[in-house]
């Protein structure tokens, strides 16, 4: 019975687990491959979720995320050129190259980012 109880706890707190998503993240001092870190001010390109702004070509974006003190959510498409452009409302549309981009998992749980770093950007190797 006791068995029981503990696979049915198990079970029910593992959707609330967070999951770890693939996304573009810029660079910062000291980023090691496999390090784990929590970043305080995160800007994520993620690789898989959804655009969810209005746009005419939102369904070939990606969701974007940045925090400057307030939370900046909009999307980012990739060029034929391999760049990022990247589309907040009420801000200038910007671009860069994705290869100055670092790759990791990112987990965010309410205000607190945790990336696993995975690659490092490849410019200028």
């Amino acid at each position: 019975m006791k068995m029981k109880k503990l696979l049915l706890t198990a079970a029910l707190l593992a959707p609330l687990a967070a999951v770890a998503d693939d996304a573009y993240v810029y660079p910062f001092a000291g980023m090691k491959v496999g390090v784990t870190v929590e970043n305080e001010f995160p800007t994520i390109l993620y690789t898989a979720k959804k655009c969810d702004l209005p746009l005419a070509n939102a369904k070939n974006m990606r969701r974007y995320e940045s925090y400057r003190g307030v939370w900046d959510i909009g999307c980012w498409g990739e060029t034929i050129d391999g760049d990022a452009v990247i589309i907040v409302p009420k801000m200038p549309a910007k671009s860069m190259p994705l290869n100055v981009l670092a790759r990791a998992d990112v987990k965010r749980n309410g205000e607190n980012t945790t990336m696993t770093i995975k690659a490092l950007p490849t410019y200028g190797r």
